[in-house]
């Protein structure tokens, strides 16, 4: 098995972290959030999560909730999926995973077991549930081991090389947020003002003057500056990436839809990358691969899913 780094180990856990569901009958007066395919999610546990935000204001709080439920959600869906595939992992898999996390976080102090306690407690969650956490993600990469075979992952790295050799673009945009509009009229309010917007830019209007005016992100003050991003590995939603980077310097993109709001993307720099073996970076490709891969189950159970919002 490919080691992993402790930043992936991370990533993996705030994504599959997993929690006790049961779709028993539970006691008289227990309060149910969300259904998903018949298992229950508590509100105490969701609640349980967001003890760390108590202090954040009402907007952001709700914004945070949501988040949290829907990464609820895609525990029980892949709970299911793992137990329905029969996908063994035994405690010394575990043990051994386990062991090489605790070796790679290690503080100065080498206390890597309260090290670790101390960041699970931190977002309300302890080392038992961590546990969980790991079996299912080695049982994931058990479900795809023959999907990531040498030609594959050769085929992956010659379609994505510029996610792999350091390429980086320094991006500008324009945001209007749609996260908190739930009317259709809404929705085409703000994609109408994004239009209005690129108009103005194609007739010669200053981009950084429009973001500082218009934009709805903290970036605005700055020309709606958001420095160089990579291809793999970035924070932003897939549209905007493969959009930014499809751009030439002083290029502005058409309005690009995520699930926050409305993008305009404008390139003002390019980072070129080096030249790389596959060789080189194998595992970098396998991580990336096994990535996309568990993002394209995680969309395909949704959507056969019977998911039932409660409050």
């Amino acid at each position: 098995m490919y080691k992993r780094s402790v930043l992936f180990l991370c990533a993996v856990f705030l994504l599959f972290h997993l929690v006790n569901f049961s779709s028993e009958n539970h006691v008289l007066g227990e309060n149910i959030v969300a259904i998903v395919n018949g298992k229950k999610i508590k509100s105490d546990d969701v609640e349980k999560r967001l003890h760390i935000f108590k202090d954040a204001d009402a907007e952001t709080y709700n914004a945070i909730r949501q988040e949290v439920l829907e990464q609820f959600i895609t525990d029980v869906l892949l709970e299911d999926f793992i137990d329905k595939q029969g996908i063994i992992v035994s405690s010394l898999e575990i043990k051994r995973e386990l062991d090489q996390i605790k070796k790679d976080i290690a503080d100065d102090s080498g206390d890597a077991e309260a090290f670790l306690k101390d960041m699970l407690a931190s977002i309300g969650s302890n080392l038992y549930d961590f546990e969980k956490t790991i079996k299912h993600s080695l049982a994931l990469e058990k479900y795809f081991n023959d999907t990531l075979n040498f030609q594959n992952l050769k085929k992956y790295f010659e379609k994505n090389k510029n996610f792999f050799n350091g390429e980086t673009v320094k991006v500008s945009h324009i945001f209007i947020d749609t996260r908190n509009v739930d009317t259709k009229e809404g929705i085409s309010k703000a994609m109408e003002l994004a239009n209005t917007l690129k108009t103005e830019l194609d007739k010669g209007a200053d981009f950084e003057e429009l973001a500082m005016k218009y934009s709805d992100c903290p970036s605005a003050p700055n020309g709606g500056d958001l420095g160089f991003i990579q291809r793999k590995g970035s924070s932003f939603e897939e549209p905007f990436v493969s959009t930014a980077f499809s751009l030439h310097i002083g290029g502005v993109s058409e309005p690009v839809k995520t699930e926050y709001g409305y993008h305009l993307i404008k390139v003002t720099d390019k980072k070129k990358g080096v030249t790389i073996n596959f060789e080189d970076v194998i595992n970098d490709v396998r991580s990336a691969m096994l990535d996309d891969e568990i993002l394209e189950l995680l969309k395909r159970l949704r959507s056969e899913a019977k998911i039932e919002i409660l409050q």
